[in-house]
């Protein structure tokens, strides 16, 4: 899925010796690419090695070290989507399918995105506690530079040598370099994970491309905005506190799966109620008033539904009616793809339907209901997140093997 680009600082590679061997360790793990860095900010603080923290100036350091510090940031990234990538009932599922399809391959398919660290540090079986971040702070704080994507998606440039990078250009650390880099302040940042085509070149995930072509991207409004909005909080704890911000970007990077998200998202209002001899006219605004993006984004399995429900008063007779809102993609033989394996794995070949709702779009929807006392109902309307993803779960086997009896006496 990624084909990660890794970075390493310029001071620790200067000598032409130790360039060769960075290519050569990237040409034998099959474009997995290690440069020399570039300035690519300014850099301030030192790296060092304070109360116990170990800062690997080589490679990824775990986010419990980061979170000794970074209190609250860590605590907003565990409670998130991003620090379970690799280890949720969904991801399993998908992974064990995927794996009876591709076998060994399915590793590194998977793990490039749900446990980037663990594709990077040749851990494919995850055993090493690091690995199983999914991802993780150092991950996104070593990101360079995203760069132009591949049919299995971008790449990312890394920067290692104790230099942490983010988007505050003032910030200055005892415990490492820091480095302001503006693609933290840009929605090019989410696109190395969010704009994905299926091997044969069909996209799968368009979520970035599809803020590109939005109103918000034309007014300024990054995904940062809307998904990492600021709070209050403190940036570090300790003996640094005293010098930390008082707002910090929230960490648990909410999104479709949030219920707050959701519904400062998608606007429903019932907009007209006519009423016949028989039957009754209902009209339903669907409005996308606050996602950048369609609703929904992210995989074409995920659906929008509108409900629109007509009962008698009393309780008696229920009709229901809906529309749905969704991505559809099809096989070779027209049959339309369902599953999540099926689509990563490149077997859908076309776009055959789609029509989410777009950013800042109301779409007007017009239901007719036959009753026979049109003005003894009550109408009600309803829009549903659906998804519907296989996941592992116990499965308890309860068999009598015998039975016998005894006699009381």
């Amino acid at each position: 899925m990624i084909r990660i680009g890794l970075l390493t600082t310029l001071y620790e590679w200067r000598t032409t010796m130790a360039t060769f061997r960075i290519w050569l360790v990237g040409f034998c793990l099959g474009g997995v690419f290690l440069t020399p860095a570039v300035a690519g900010g300014q850099e301030t603080g030192s790296a060092s090695d304070i109360s116990g923290i170990q800062l690997n100036t080589k490679g990824f350091s775990s986010s419990q070290q980061c979170g000794q510090c970074h209190k609250e940031l860590y605590n907003d990234w565990k409670r998130g989507l991003h620090a379970d990538s690799s280890g949720n009932a969904v991801f399993k599922a998908a992974y064990m399918q995927a794996y009876f399809e591709l076998g060994e391959r399915a590793r590194s398919v998977c793990l490039s995105c749900h446990a980037p660290v663990a594709y990077f540090n040749n851990d494919p079986k995850l055993t090493q506690p690091i690995s199983r971040e999914g991802v993780s702070c150092d991950f996104c704080h070593s990101i360079a530079e995203v760069l132009p994507g591949t049919v299995e998606g971008p790449q990312f440039r890394f920067e290692f040598g104790g230099v942490k990078q983010g988007p505050l250009s003032d910030s200055k650390s005892p415990f490492h370099k820091t480095r302001y880099n503006v693609l933290y302040r840009q929605s090019m940042f989410c696109k190395g994970c969010h704009e994905l085509k299926s091997r044969n070149g069909i996209p799968l995930i368009t979520t970035w491309s599809e803020w590109q072509e939005s109103p918000y991207a034309d007014k300024g409004v990054t995904c940062q905005q809307c998904h990492m909005e600021q709070i209050p909080g403190k940036t570090v704890v300790g003996s640094l506190e005293n010098n930390a911000r008082n707002q910090i970007s929230n960490h648990d990077v909410a999104s479709g799966h949030s219920l707050t998200k959701r519904r400062q998202a998608l606007e429903i209002k019932i907009v007209g109620i006519e009423t016949h001899k028989n039957r009754i006219r209902v009209q339903v605004d669907l409005t996308n008033k606050g996602a950048g993006h369609p609703m929904p984004t992210g995989l074409p399995i995920k659906k929008i539904i509108l409900k629109v429900k007509v009962e008698k008063t009393d309780g008696g007779r229920r009709q229901v009616q809906k529309r749905v809102y969704q991505k559809v993609l099809a096989d070779a033989q027209g049959k339309t793809v369902t599953n999540v394996v099926d689509l990563m794995l490149g077997k859908a070949t076309t776009v055959i339907s789609d029509n989410r709702i777009g950013p800042l779009e109301t779409r007007r929807e017009s239901f007719t209901f036959f009753v026979d006392q049109p003005r003894e109902q009550t109408v009600s309307a309803a829009a549903y997140y659906n998804y519907a993803p296989e996941i592992l779960q116990p499965a308890p086997i309860h068999i009598k093997l015998n039975e016998v009896q005894g006699r009381v006496r």
